[in-house]
């Protein structure tokens, strides 16, 4: 059974053991915030990473297909001006309805 010595001594500990907690749970949430700025700081490298490597590969691919149009286009320029008469034909048609 508590004595009356006992319960004077838990309530004289309640404030410094809740000042405690506190301190715990400040500490606890500093760490998990910084914990979350790296993890997000990492995924925001690897997203910026894997977006310029896209990007790279679009520009190369398009600089690829540009370059196989020019040829084209110097080998056979007649055919490629019908092809393009032809497109604008089409195009202004679908564009009238």
């Amino acid at each position: 059974m508590a004595t009356k010595k006992n319960v004077v001594s838990i309530k004289q500990d309640i404030p410094e053991q809740l000042e405690t907690l506190r301190a715990d749970v400040a500490t606890l949430a500093e760490t998990i915030k910084a914990q979350t700025k790296t993890s997000i700081a990492e995924k925001t490298a690897t997203v910026k990473g894997a977006t310029s490597e896209t990007a790279d590969l679009a520009k190369a691919r398009y600089e690829e297909i540009a370059a196989k149009a020019e040829t084209r286009i110097r080998e056979k320029p007649l055919t490629s001006l019908a092809i393009a008469v032809g497109a604008g034909v089409l195009f202004g048609a679908l564009s009238r309805r």
